[in-house]
């Protein structure tokens, strides 16, 4: 059993040749496609040590990469070895173009199509062109290697009344079948893992930090939905919970229901199913229709109860902390300088305090001095947590998910006297939160034209930051909620 990174590498290299193969992608992405993946489902994890929200590896038979972004660009070089991984910029060097650099023309590419997304393999193959060709895989490489794999996470279901949703799962399946019908098509793939809990109002915490069930999901013109879920999940009285139309199967049905749309025109969404579905439908004679998860934007649009408990839950959050601020100037005037495992421990039981927590929103960003540098720092991934000294800065950026809605705050606390250097840059960044919140735009203009106010005071100075700004919030749900950013 592989239980090194250089063992892993040299046993994936192993598995090329077996397969016929010259080099192979392992993305950080599930089956699922979202932002957090589960456990048992941390494959670029397992072969690189990498601990990052998105990132991909390339292994060939003689070099391999890890490729991630601006957030993560000091966090790999902590992580993973440089004898056995090249560190490559995901957006400037994307794996592809590395790919085609590395290899011979005619070599062979293996991919696991559940872990790309349909857009991904339209886009892969026109970049690739007939230099290099694209195998996929039936079988993924990793999970036949990794022979410690943690159990998947089963979590009990709970189902969300009126009284905290404020519409009832007939009514959105409704709302959704009246757009696809609008749509011309029969049925339509639901692959987000909020959409599926938004639209049959259940949560869960099958993946630590989203409150949600790993589902699939097929709605129909009828309203009526195939639900893909182990029948033994499910809670009491859900049936009466979700009302009529909704069929309950075990998910290795899916292949089954999917080859039953044989001759449907079938809605699936490129930018968040996997390639897997949209290769199924194909071979099973489906008409596939491009076009947005029918879900994204009613859920993006609160209602009116929705709008009520994010407001309530910001209260009771910002309450705990304004209690964590307080503590913390009485620790730092004390003369106790906490390290950073132990000030998101103590923001945690103050949150904790309110008994309508279900989870954090995320893992708390708890960073001392130059660790706020790294934009998804993690003190858990670190060798030991960073200490708090004065004359510094300290960001804590943090949330939860409570069952009246989800929070994210961030704030960045002086720790004695700081440099006027510090200084100016967080003047610079409170000009742009200004400039953002004040903002008059008419209608259509979109976020990326907005992000320029938000900039405009670094890059007059010379700075920038690489990420995007903002984004949505869900309802009890992702953490991070599109379209809108």
């Amino acid at each position: 059993m592989p239980d090194s990174i250089s063992q892993r590498v040299t046993a994936l290299r192993d598995w090329l040749t077996q397969q016929g193969l010259d080099a192979l992608i392992v993305p950080h992405e599930d089956e699922y496609l979202g932002e957090y993946v589960p456990a048992h489902n941390e494959r670029l994890h397992w072969l690189t040590g990498f601990t990052g929200s998105a990132g991909a590896a390339v292994i060939t038979r003689d070099k391999a990469a890890i490729f991630v972004d601006g957030r993560y660009t000091v966090q790999v070089r902590k992580q993973v070895p440089a004898q056995w991984f090249e560190y490559r910029h995901l957006i400037e060097e994307p794996y592809l173009a590395w790919l085609k650099q590395s290899l011979p023309t005619g070599s062979k590419i293996g991919y696991d199509p559940r872990m790309h997304r349909a857009s991904w393999l339209t886009a892969a193959q026109t970049t690739l062109g007939s230099e290099l060709q694209l195998i996929a895989n039936d079988h993924n490489a990793i999970d036949q290697l990794w022979h410690d794999r943690p159990q998947p996470l089963v979590s009990a279901m709970r189902l969300m009344g009126n009284e905290l949703v404020g519409t009832s799962s007939s009514e959105k399946r409704h709302t959704i079948a009246e757009i696809l019908r609008k749509k011309t098509v029969d049925s339509a793939i639901l692959t987000e893992l909020d959409s599926i809990c938004w639209l049959l109002n259940i949560r869960g915490l099958d993946v630590s930090r989203l409150p949600v069930l790993l589902s699939h999901a097929i709605i129909h013109a009828d309203a009526s939905v195939d639900f893909f879920l182990d029948p033994a999940r499910l809670a009491q009285g859900f049936a009466e919970h979700v009302g009529p139309g909704v069929r309950v199967h075990p998910p290795e049905a899916l292949p089954e229901q999917l080859a039953a749309l044989s001759g449907r025109r079938v809605l699936v969404d490129p930018a968040t199913s996997n390639a897997w579905f949209t290769l199924t439908l194909q071979n099973a004679g489906a008409e596939l229709v491009s076009d947005a998860d029918p879900c994204l934007l009613p859920k993006a649009a609160k209602n009116a109860t929705e709008v009520a408990g994010m407001k309530a839950c910001h209260i009771r959050d910002g309450a705990a902390m304004a209690k964590f601020l307080a503590w913390l100037d009485s620790e730092v005037a004390a003369g106790r300088l906490h390290d950073e495992a132990a000030l998101a421990d103590k923001l945690q039981a103050l949150r904790e305090l309110d008994p309508s927590l279900a989870d954090l929103s995320f893992d708390t960003i708890s960073a001392a001095g130059s660790n706020a540098a790294m934009c998804h720092y993690n003190h858990i991934n670190q060798p030991q947590p960073g200490q708090l000294s004065m004359n510094s800065l300290y960001l804590v950026d943090s949330g939860g998910q409570y069952s009246d809605g989800t929070t994210d705050i961030t704030r960045t606390i002086a720790i004695g006297e700081v440099s006027d250097e510090m200084k100016q840059q967080f003047t610079l960044v409170l000009k742009g939160h200004i400039a953002l919140a004040t903002a008059r735009f008419p209608q259509g203009t979109c976020g990326h034209q907005l992000d320029a106010l938000a900039r405009q005071h670094l890059w007059a100075h010379g700075y920038d930051y690489d990420h995007g700004t903002g984004h949505g919030v869900g309802h009890f749900l992702s953490v991070h909620e599109g379209p809108q950013r």
